[in-house]
């Protein structure tokens, strides 16, 4: 029976988060509703204890702008390790593209540079990609973007059994 409870009282699940193929320290992970957070280390991995005596809960992925919310993750397993992880990224635009937007989709723009030098901007109301990769070998394309909480949303019951 011991043993039973200290299974639980160790859950924790766990993966490694990239963006455009390249490791990302520095992402917060943490439970919605939940006062445990950790960032992902500076090889994109994480691990987090899964809070005691709940049965389901959604998931944070938060970097800087942009959130990934896996919800309805399911607690019938001691270790969880979702894999490699892709984070999306906003859509680029070139300086023309952004120079046709209106007054009010500007707003929603960060200029890319390098060094001074203004290379385009990322468009927030958009993704680059029309599909999620976590860790699956099928691209997953039935996700929620909200553009004004800046939230990409996926239910766990629909990528748990992926490839």
């Amino acid at each position: 029976m011991i043993l039973v409870f200290s299974g639980i009282a160790n859950a924790q699940i766990s993966g490694q988060l990239f963006l455009e193929n390249s490791e990302i320290p520095g992402v917060e992970v943490y439970f919605k509703n939940s006062e445990l957070k950790i960032n992902s280390d500076f090889d994109g991995f994480f691990e987090l204890q899964i809070p005691e005596r709940i049965a389901k809960a959604d998931l944070i992925l938060k970097d800087r702008e942009l959130s990934v919310e896996i919800r309805n993750l399911e607690f019938e397993f001691t270790k969880l390790d979702l894999g490699k992880i892709e984070l999306p990224t906003f859509k680029s635009i070139d300086i023309e593209e952004y120079e046709q937007l209106s007054e009010l989709e500007k707003k929603s723009c960060y200029p890319i540079k390098h060094y001074a030098n203004l290379l385009g901007y990322w468009y927030t109301n958009k993704l680059e990609n029309d599909y999620l990769t976590l860790n699956c070998k099928n691209k997953i394309t039935e996700f929620e973007y909200n553009p004004k909480t800046k939230t990409v949303s996926e239910d766990w019951n629909l990528i748990k059994d992926c490839e």
